[in-house]
């Protein structure tokens, strides 16, 4: 089974950041999977110098070390220089983590995003706001499949329910970028079946995001650019009725209408979306029932994520 790349950069990583001595490029084929796969001696060498490359422009500082007779010996990681420095995040530093720990909420990593969280809280000293969980249903646990196929430029595979739409259809997506719109996910790329730029939302891919094995050369900037201006989410739904704080919300009451019993109205086309932006807000939904339902749940995953970090 083929080694992942981006496994193989990490084995890499690990092996010359632990060893006392440089390691030579033979025993770096021998040890790092996915180097033996290499057909021939050339094949290795340009797999390897990418490699180094790669992690090189990443701030990784590799060192190649040269013998007395001007002979490279093999290779090591400065762990000095590798070193992270001392933690000393502000508030507004944190809050964005937080942020980017919510991205991951209900993806491949999210044991480890939260167990990131906690190292950091406890380093830095200091919390901040609780883990809100991901949009029921945003489709963000497809994330780290699509930003591993737009970073290696592989095309993706995926049953697609399309807005209108009964059943699925397979989509096959050179995808270029993820964006996010107005509490939505979405993929943009090539999609093989339209011959065009696309855009796909994540909330309506049905089931797992495969990655094929063809690569496909990415579009320029602009192009991808034009098509995330094209984004436009869909006409308003309905209106719901909510119960914001005392204080607070700013948000929301910039878009909501006040009642005559002290509820206020709310426009929203996704209610999926409006649990999330009615949590942010501290705001209780009162109608319609599938919403109510849909924060109910999200407010279980919440008190169960922290029960979880505080065991």
């Amino acid at each position: 089974m083929a080694t992942d790349r981006t496994e193989r950069l990490l084995n890499l990583v690990i092996c010359l950041l632990g060893a006392s001595r440089p390691v030579s490029r033979a025993a770096l084929r021998g040890t790092i999977p996915g180097y033996a796969d290499a057909p021939t001696d050339e094949a290795f060498e340009r797999m390897f110098e990418r490699d180094k490359d790669e992690l090189r422009q990443m701030g990784i500082p590799i060192d190649t070390v040269v013998n007395v007779q001007g002979e490279v010996e093999g290779y090591l990681i400065d762990q000095d220089a590798y070193a992270m420095p001392s933690i000393d995040f502000d508030a507004a530093e944190r809050a964005v983590l937080g942020v980017a720990a919510r991205v991951w909420s209900e993806a491949a990593l999210t044991s480890e995003a939260g167990a990131a969280l906690r190292k950091i809280e406890a380093t830095a000293g200091g919390r901040w706001s609780p883990l809100m969980p991901g949009r029921p249903g945003s489709g963000e646990e497809a994330l780290p499949q699509l930003w591993e196929a737009i970073r290696s430029h592989r095309a993706v595979r995926f049953d697609y329910l399309a807005r209108g739409r009964e059943s699925v259809e397979e989509r096959i997506l050179e995808p270029w970028a993820t964006a996010y719109r107005e509490g939505a996910w979405y993929v943009v790329g090539l999609s093989r079946e339209r011959g065009a730029g696309r855009a796909f939302r994540l909330s309506r891919i049905q089931g797992p995001v495969t990655r094929l094995a063809e690569e496909f050369t990415p579009a320029e900037h602009g192009d991808i650019e034009r098509l995330l201006e094209d984004l436009v989410e869909p006409a308003t739904r309905g209106i719901a009725r909510v119960r914001l704080p005392d204080a607070g919300a700013a948000r929301m009451r910039e878009v909501a209408r006040p009642c005559d019993d002290g509820t206020w109205e709310v426009h929203f086309s996704d209610p999926q979306i409006l649990v999330t932006d009615a949590l942010e807000a501290g705001a209780v939904i009162i109608e319609p029932e599938d919403a109510v339902e849909l924060q109910r749940a999200a407010l279980a995953t919440v008190a169960t994520a922290h029960e979880s970090a505080h065991a």
